[in-house]
């Protein structure tokens, strides 16, 4: 290896030693600074100046030094903004900078006038300026000091015709007009909302809600304008649920299913022996439920072809080989005023029969003459584990997306909501949709181990979805199966809607639309039009409050009960 001594080094100011600077040559022509205009403006020649300035600059050499070489030209500084157009002389005596000799000064040719921002211009130069804006001097050289100290005027902004008369009568109408049809829309919204939102209102002598058609006290009529209130308190005693409350004024007769005592429940099925089996994964366990989801399709009325009378679209579990389906009560409404239809994944299609719906629980069991169905199998949800692989199967969007999969895992369990305190839930994140309800949750193995309900739609949350675990479900749907109602519930015996947003100006509670003349709140100072603001020493606020309440007593316990009533 070659020895590099410090004689071999590599030095990088070699390469410069021959490139000494050069004096220019006589023709050379100075480069004019970029910023500087090439084409000058005339201006009145001064005592003793030339009239034109030089071409070439020259360069006198002085008899004490040599030649001096001219310094390449530094760029001129971004220049700041130019004062208005001056009608003074400019300054004969410009401060040059500091660092700068003078010989390496060039001539500075005069600017061309910028007019003032803001100021017209005509032929390329700025009108005469009045005595209203006086005149600021503007340096010629851009190191110049300029000592004003008066800031510029705004040019004058040019004025709008005015509006005519007609015109602004025009205006006002159409205002008017405006203002009209927004208070009437929102009028019509209150009072359709407050008569057919399915998530309030209920009709017909029950404590579940759920939308019944017209009330015997209209909400919108009790609260009105009214904004005093007067609180009354009273005490009731308790009644067992016998199934009254699912009674309706306006249920479907075609859809009314008869419960069955000798009707076999469903049985939670523990984990498979061979689970650690490389057998099962997401295939095996769509292939083992898909044939067993349908899709629950609602009509208004009757069944027919049109999509139009479709009002409602969720999913269902078949859960016996005669023709028991389970899906979620909020699918049918909470009622059983529609025509309900079964589509299987085959385009198999039957009419189907609401046999009872809980909405505590918001689990319904259906009925369809069918036999040698294949049914789902239930796992035990008490074995489930934060973790573990989930899938989702169901009509997200109704029949078009009919038994579409989604997976996910476990991601927490015995969640409580506050929708639903009664129930508690298994959190996963697999993707559900409107119309994934009452769909099954299923474990690797293709047990069902719950039955999805509820998902999370705020923006700021991704993949949150509920589902009622199957130790629940058993509990339900057994009852519902045998008896068409869940037993050992107690009721009040109302209709009513949740005050909520579409009342704001009303005190938080539930309404009263009307009472059961056999019910705990007959004979009572409570009546129709009140608001239920307080039960059992407990804050009423909504439905899932009072069930709340009523799952902690049972028939014959009294407790009390608080309302606010209108004045009017």
């Amino acid at each position: 290896m070659e020895d590099f001594t410090p004689d071999k080094q590599y030095r990088p100011e070699d390469e410069y030693e021959s490139l000494e600077p050069q004096a220019p040559e006589a023709s050379a022509q100075p480069v004019a600074p970029q910023n500087i205009p090439t084409q000058p403006v005339y201006q009145p020649p001064q005592a003793g100046a030339y009239p034109n300035p030089p071409q070439q600059p020259y360069y006198a050499p002085s008899p004490q030094q040599p030649v001096q070489q001219p310094i390449p030209q530094q760029p001129i500084p971004q220049q700041p903004a130019r004062q208005p157009v001056s009608q003074y002389p400019p300054v004969q005596n410009p401060a040059y900078p500091q660092n700068i000799p003078p010989q390496a000064i060039r001539p500075v040719y005069p600017q061309p006038p910028v007019p003032r921002q803001g100021q017209p211009v005509q032929n390329g130069q700025p009108y005469q300026q009045t005595q209203s804006q006086p005149n600021i001097p503007l340096s010629p050289n851009p190191y110049a000091q300029s000592y004003d100290q008066t800031a510029p005027q705004p040019a004058a902004q040019p004025q709008k015709p005015p509006t005519s008369t007609g015109t602004k009568v025009f205006i006002i109408i159409l205002c008017a007009l405006l203002v009209m049809m927004i208070v009437g829309f929102a009028v019509y919204i209150a009072t359709s909302n407050s008569r057919a939102n399915p998530a309030r209102s209920n009709s017909g002598f029950s404590d579940n809600d759920g939308n019944n058609g017209d009330y015997e006290i209209s909400p919108f009529d009790i609260i009105g304008n009214n904004k005093n209130y007067t609180e009354v308190a009273d005490e009731i005693t308790l009644k067992a649920d016998n199934g009254d409350t699912l009674k309706r004024d306006d249920d479907n007769e075609a859809s009314v299913g008869e419960p069955d005592e000798k009707a076999k429940n469903i049985t939670l099925e523990p984990l498979p022996k061979d689970k650690d089996d490389d057998k099962y994964d997401t295939h095996s366990a769509y292939n083992a439920v898909s044939d067993s989801v349908v899709t629950v399709v609602c009509y208004k009325d009757k069944i027919t072809d049109s999509e139009s009378d479709i009002v409602a679209q969720g999913t269902g579990t078949v859960i016996s080989s005669d023709g028991y389906i389970v899906t979620n009560a909020h699918v049918i409404s909470n009622s059983r005023m529609y025509a309900i239809n079964i589509v299987f994944n085959n385009n198999d299609e039957y009419p189907a029969k609401i046999v009872g719906y809980d909405t505590w629980t918001d689990l319904a069991v259906l009925k369809i003459d069918a036999k040698d169905l294949k049914v789902v199998t239930f796992g035990d949800s008490a074995l489930v584990n934060v973790g573990d692989d989930v899938i989702a199967i169901g009509s997200p969007g109704g029949q078009k997306f009919q038994n579409s999969l989604t997976r996910g895992i476990v991601s927490a369990v015995d969640r409580e909501l506050s929708i639903n305190k009664y129930v508690r839930y298994i959190q996963s994140d697999a993707a559900i949709s409107p119309g994934n309800s009452g769909g099954p949750l299923c474990n690797i193995y293709g047990q069902v181990i719950g039955i999805t309900t509820i998902k999370t739609v705020a923006n700021y949350y991704e993949n949150m979805s509920f589902s009622i675990p199957s130790a629940t479900v058993e509990e339900i749907v057994g009852d519902l199966m045998r008896y068409g109602y869940v037993k050992g519930r107690c009721r009040i015996g109302i209709t009513g809607t949740e005050t909520g947003n579409e009342y704001a100006d009303a005190p938080s509670g539930v309404i009263i639309n009307a009472i059961d003349e056999s019910g705990p709140l007959a004979d009572t100072k409570i009546k129709a039009g009140d608001i239920i603001t307080e039960l059992d020493g407990s804050t009423i606020t909504s439905f899932q409050d009072i069930y709340d309440v009523l799952a902690n007593h049972e028939e014959g316990d009294k407790i009390s009960i608080k309302v606010q009533r209108p004045s009017n």
